[in-house]
C-alpha cells in the first residue's frame, strides 16, 4: 500500500492566510460593484429592453460563478489548493481588466461578467480550504478553534470588499464628471488585488530567507511549491533520492526524532496541493460519512440563505429612498447619492463581519452561549425571522411615518446575516468534510448558494410586483424559520467532533505503518550505514 510523505514546514504560515485574505477581497469586490455600474450604464447605453439587459447581466454572473465554484472546488482537490487558486485568480483578473477596456455594449460586458464569475466562484471554496488547512502540521493544531478563526477571518475581507466597492464609487463621482471613465476605473480597479496577490507569491519565491523558498529543487518526486508541486505527496514506491532520503528521519522543534509518517499524520497547509491518490475523487465523495446530512447542513442552508440575502437587494433602493429621500435631478449628483446610500447601508452590515471575526468559535465569554457555527447560525436565522416579520407587518407605516426605523432595522437584517448565517455557511463546508474531497464539496455548497441567489433575484420582483413588498418580506420570514429548523436539524452541534472522527481513521491507519517503518529503517542502517537509511522503502 502507498502512502504519501510529508516533509516537515514551519509551525505556522501567515504568508497563506494572506492569499486567502486577500483573493476573498478581490472576489467580493469584483462582484458587488457592478451594482454601481449598472446605473451609469442606463444613461451611457440606453437600449428598448433595459431591463433585460440588466437582468441577463446579472444572470451571467450568477451563472459564471455557479460554475466556478464547482470546477474550482474540484480542481483543489485534483490539481491541489494553491495551483487551483492562481488559475482562477488569473480568470479573475483578466475578466476584470476586459470588463473595464473590451466592452461597448451590454452583451459584450454580460460576456465577461460570466468569466469572471467562474474566477471569483472558484476562490469561494478554495480560500476557506486553505485557510481550515494551513497550520495543521502545527503541534498545537488539534485544536479546532484556531482553524475556524482563520477561516472567520478570511470571511471577513468579504465584508471589507464590499464596503470598498461604494467607497470607490463614490469617491470617484466625487472627483470625476467623465461617467465613461468612472464606471471602466470602478470596474478596472478589481484587478489590483489580483497583482498584489501574484506579487506576495513572487516574493515569498524570491527571498532567500523564505522558508519556502529555500525548499529543495524540485525534482520528479519533489516539485517545487512554485511549479504548484505537490513535495508533501512524494510517493516512496521507487529509490527515493539523497533530499527524499535524508528527510525521512529529523528532528522536530524540540529534538525528539520523527518520521516521514509523524508527519503525514498531520494535514499540512503550506505545502497545501495535495493530491490524494489512495482512492480516486469519486470514491472519496462516495465514502463520505453522513453526506446527505452534511450537504444538507451546508448545500441545502446556503441556497435558502442566499434566496434571502441576495433577493432583499431589490428592497435596497426602496428603502434608502423612503430614509434619505431623492430629490436631485441632476444625473451626477443623483448618481453620488446613489452610492452614498450604498456606502451607508454597507456600512451598517460591516461590523457584523468583525462581531462574527472576534465572537465566532468562543467559549470563554461568561454572558455568551459557545459560539459554535451552528448556534451562530440558529440565532442568526432568528433574528432575521423577526426582522422580517417586523418590517412585513409594519411596511406601509414605517416608510411613510418613521423611515430611519424601516432603514435601522432593514440594515440589522444585513448585520445579523453576516453574524449569522452568511458566516457560518462559509466556513461549515471547511470544517466538517474529510480533506480528500473538503474542497469540491465546499465548491458544490457554495453553489447551491448562488443558485438560491439567483432564484430570490429571478422571484423576489414579480412576487413584489404581484403581491406588494409587505408580502414579500413576509415570505422572507417564512424562509428564514424553515432555514431555522434546517439547522438545527442537519448542522452538526460539535464540528470538533466531526473533525477529530476523520483524523482518526487516519492515524489510526499511520500508526498501523509506523512500526514498520521504524524497524526497517534500523535494519537498513545497520546493513548500510553509509546509504544513510531506507533504499527502496515501499509502504
Amino acid at each position: 500500500m502507498h502512502h504519501h510523505e510529508r516533509i516537515q514546514q514551519p509551525n505556522h504560515s501567515n504568508h497563506q492566510q494572506r492569499l486567502a485574505m486577500l483573493s476573498n477581497f478581490s472576489t467580493s469586490y469584483n462582484v458587488v460593484n457592478i451594482a454601481l455600474v449598472l446605473p451609469i450604464l442606463r444613461i451611457l447605453f440606453p437600449t428598448e429592453h433595459i431591463h433585460q439587459d440588466e437582468s441577463f447581466l446579472a444572470s451571467s454572473l450568477l451563472v459564471g460563478m455557479m460554475l466556478g465554484q464547482v470546477l474550482g472546488g474540484i480542481m483543489g482537490d485534483a490539481i491541489g489548493r494553491l495551483r487551483a487558486l492562481r488559475v482562477v485568480m488569473i480568470l479573475q483578473m483578466v475578466a476584470s481588466f476586459a470588463s473595464a477596456t473590451m466592452t461597448s455594449n451590454w452583451s459584450s460586458l454580460a460576456v465577461w461578467r460570466c468569466l469572471l464569475g467562474v474566477g471569483a466562484g472558484g476562490v469561494y471554496p478554495l480560500a476557506a480550504v486553505l485557510s481550515a488547512e494551513q497550520a495543521n502540521s502545527s503541534s498545537s493544531s488539534n485544536n479546532k478553534d484556531d482553524d475556524l478563526h482563520r477561516v472567520v477571518l478570511t470571511f471577513a475581507t468579504q465584508g471589507v470588499g464590499f464596503w470598498m466597492a461604494p467607497v470607490v464609487g463614490y469617491l470617484l463621482l466625487l472627483t470625476c464628471s467623465n461617467l465613461q471613465i468612472v464606471w471602466r476605473l470602478l470596474l478596472g480597479l478589481g484587478v489590483l488585488p489580483g497583482i498584489f496577490l501574484f506579487y506576495l507569491q513572487w516574493r515569498v519565491h524570491k527571498d532567500p530567507t523564505s522558508w519556502e523558498a529555500s525548499y529543495p529543487p524540485e525534482n520528479e518526486e519533489t516539485p517545487h511549491l512554485w511549479q504548484g508541486g505537490t513535495p508533501q505527496t512524494a510517493m516512496t514506491t521507487t529509490e527515493p533520492s539523497s533530499n527524499t532520503a535524508n528527510s525521512i528521519t529529523e528532528n522536530d522543534s524540540d529534538g525528539e526524532e520523527t518520521t516521514v509518517l509523524d508527519s503525514a499524520a498531520e494535514p499540512d497547509g503550506l505545502f497545501d496541493d495535495r493530491v490524494h491518490e489512495q482512492q480516486t475523487w469519486w470514491e472519496s465523495v462516495r465514502n463520505e460519512p453522513q453526506l446527505v446530512q452534511k450537504l444538507l447542513g451546508t448545500a441545502a442552508t446556503w441556497f435558502l440563505f442566499d434566496v434571502l440575502f441576495y433577493g432583499n437587494a431589490l428592497f435596497q433602493p426602496i428603502v434608502l429612498e423612503a430614509a434619505f429621500g431623492n430629490s436631485e435631478t441632476n444625473t451626477l449628483a443623483s448618481l453620488q447619492l446613489m452610492a452614498r446610500n450604498s456606502l451607508i447601508l454597507a456600512s451598517i452590515a460591516l461590523p457584523g463581519y468583525g462581531v462574527a471575526a472576534f465572537l465566532m468559535g468562543r467559549s470563554d465569554i461568561s454572558f455568551l452561549p459557545s459560539q459554535t457555527p451552528r448556534y451562530v447560525m440558529l440565532q442568526g436565522f432568528a433574528c432575521m425571522a423577526v426582522l422580517y416579520g417586523v418590517i412585513g407587518m409594519f411596511w406601509n407605516a414605517l416608510k411613510r411615518i418613521h423611515p430611519s426605523v424601516l432603514l435601522l432595522l432593514y440594515g440589522l437584517t444585513f448585520f445579523f446575516s453576516n453574524y449569522g448565517p452568511n458566516t457560518s455557511t462559509f466556513v461549515l463546508p471547511s470544517m466538517v468534510y474529510s480533506e480528500s474531497c473538503r474542497s469540491s464539496l465546499n465548491g458544490v455548497s457554495a453553489a447551491a448558494g448562488k443558485l438560491g441567489a439567483f432564484t430570490g433575484a429571478s422571484l423576489f420582483a414579480p412576487a413584489a410586483y404581484q403581491w406588494g413588498n409587505a408580502a414579500v418580506m413576509l415570505i422572507c420570514a417564512v424562509v428564514a424559520v424553515l432555514s431555522f429548523f434546517l439547522t438545527q436539524a442537519c448542522v452538526p452541534s460539535d464540528y470538533h467532533a466531526i473533525a477529530m472522527v476523520q483524523e482518526d481513521d487516519t492515524d489510526d491507519e499511520l500508526r498501523i505503518l509506523d512500526v514498520p517503518l521504524a524497524r526497517n529503517q534500523q535494519d537498513e542502517e545497520q546493513t548500510n550505514p553509509a546509504d544513510g537509511g531506507v533504499e527502496g522503502q515501499e509502504l
